[in-house]
Order: C-alpha cells, then structure tokens, then sequence
C-alpha cells in the first residue's frame, strides 16, 4: 500500500488525540507537516515530532513533498480549504461534517472533480468492522425485517471560559453538525436512501442547537435520534426488526471502550453478544491510502456523503428558529 505524505491543516485535539497517532498505526503513512493560523504550529510540531511546521495554510498547501492534508479547521471552514488544497493538487481528509450545505459540496465536488484528488470525509465510525458484522445480521435476516432504528449521542460540554467552537453559529456549531451527522450518516448508510420525511425539533443557546431530536422515515422504516451537549456519554443505535433487535452499546465511538464495538441480538427469546475488535481511525487511513493508490477504491462514500449532507441540511431547516 502506498505511503501517505501528511499535512494537517489546524492544530486541532482531534489531530493531536487521534489522527495523527492514526497515521503513524495504520503503517502507510507519515505526518510531515502541520500549520497553524493561531501561531500554534511550532510548539505542536516539537510536541508531536512533526519536522515541518507552518504559520499559514497557504504555506503548506504549497509544500512540494506533501500528498494529502487532514483539514481539522471549524466546520464553517471546511469547504474554503477543501477547495484550495484540490486546486493545490493535495489529496483531502476532512473532519465530518465535510461542508455545512448543498452549495457548499457542489462548489467542493467540482473542485476535487477538477484537480482528480481524492477528497473523504472522516467518519472514522465507517471503518470499524462491527459496522460490517451489522449489514451481516441485518442481510441473513437475523432480526427479521427492518422496522425502526433509534441512535443517539450526548456528551456534556462546560460552558465555563472562552466559547468553545462548538457553541459559535459564526464557526458551524451546534450539536447536530458535531453529534447529529453520526446518526445521520448511520441510517442513510443502512437504508441506503434520503429519508422521505423530516421532522425534528431543538433547544437552541446563543445562535446554535445544543439538543436536537429528530424524526425520518425510509420507506417502511422509521428512525430516531437524539443529540446533546447537555448529558454524560452516550453513544448507542438500537436497530428493531419484526423478530428481533440488534443493540449497539458503543457504535461510533468505539474507541472510547478500547476498539472494541459489542452488539447484542435479541432474537428468539435469548440474547447473544458479539464482539467486534478494530482500529477505526487507523483503518481510515488506510481505506484512504489504498484510493490514492487507485482511485476506484475509494468512491464507495461518496453517495453517502451526499446523503449526509442533504439530510443534514434538511433537519436544520425542520428545526431553524422561527
């Protein structure tokens, strides 16, 4: 498999936490560069053993000996930089969501159509191999015929000190850009369409949503979820069949419970547990390294982004302050 040259675009926790070490697990690839608008950069690069580090984006953009860049900017930011590291000729991770809207990707697809880089958003949670094991129960009919899915995602964020990017409407905060897109992104995987319809409600705090509920309906299956920066962890999907339910106990956030993903089949009167162990963010770099190295590989996502993207910005209208 070929080996990635890195840059990361923002000295970001997300970076420093779990992408980075990521590149250096997945064992094709490397981390040369970092940049930094905040003046972050040098002392994140000496922390982190990066050899390159830059005061611009700019700068790295025009770095020679770079392949890809992982964008790990403020979500309002994402699609600005997409477009200038494709016209830069770099490959592109962004951190989810990609973009905040429909216009946004078309105007980010004909830049990464143009410049034939590869562009993925990073929805690590795709990669975990208990996501496979899930299509495997659903398609052999374990549960019966899909009737419902539920999925939620909470976590407290203090509101004490400097406002957290999070909270900032100027930046594309709030709860369902940051939680929300999780469970989204789940049910247009499984059920493979847009939802027919869209209801959702929110409690909104300073221009953002910090509690979404949302419902959609595919077909004859109906969804549910419920995001938060209000609760302690939660990171769970239930999914009801006619003869059964699978119960994911931590379904995008595995790596908080040591890679491993657990579901329990709840099916003719006794309840089974798998358990599924993986590396979901360095299985991302991988997955992204081998569509580098051949492009056919990697357009699998692309149609669920789009999804993503639209469904999104559907709740976003259902729950827009009047």
């Amino acid at each position: 498999m070929e080996s990635v040259r890195w840059g990361v675009l923002g000295a970001a926790r997300i970076a420093r936490e779990q992408v980075i070490p990521a590149v250096r697990r997945s064992g094709c690839g490397e981390v040369v560069a970092v940049s930094s608008a905040s003046g972050r950069a040098g002392s994140y690069a000496a922390d982190l053993g990066i050899p390159r580090a830059f005061d611009t984006h700019e700068e790295l953009l025009a770095d020679p000996e770079l392949d890809a860049v992982y964008i790990a900017l403020p979500n309002a930011l994402h699609a600005a930089w997409i477009v200038r590291a494709a016209r830069a000729g770099k490959h592109v991770l962004c951190e989810k969501p990609l973009v905040l809207g429909t216009g946004e990707l078309a105007e980010v697809e004909a830049a990464v159509g143009e410049s034939g880089v590869h562009l993925a958003e990073a929805f690590m949670y795709r990669h975990h191999p208990q996501l496979a094991t899930v299509r495997e129960l659903l398609a052999a009919g374990e549960i019966g015929h899909l009737v419902a899915m539920h999925a939620r995602l909470h976590f407290f964020l203090p509101r004490d000190g400097e406002p957290d990017i999070r909270l900032r409407p100027d930046l594309g905060g709030g709860s369902l850009l940051d939680l929300g897109c999780y469970p989204v992104d789940l049910f247009g995987g499984l059920a493979g369409s847009d939802p027919d319809e869209v209801a959702a409600v929110s409690r909104w705090e300073g221009g953002v949503d910090t509690r979404t509920a949302a419902v959609l309906r595919y077909g004859d299956v109906v969804a549910t979820l419920d995001c938060s920066f209000d609760a302690p962890m939660v990171d769970t999907a239930t999914l009801l069949g006619s003869e059964g339910t699978l119960e994911l106990t931590d379904v995008f956030r595995s790596d908080l419970a040591g890679g491993v993903g657990t579901v329990l089949v709840h099916a003719g009167g006794a309840t089974r547990r798998i358990e599924v162990a993986g590396d979901q963010y360095a299985e991302q770099i991988r997955v992204f390294a081998a569509a580098v190295a051949d492009p056919s590989t990697g357009t699998g996502d692309t149609e669920l982004t789009r999804r993503t993207v639209r469904t999104l910005e559907r709740i976003a209208r259902a729950t827009a302050p009047a």
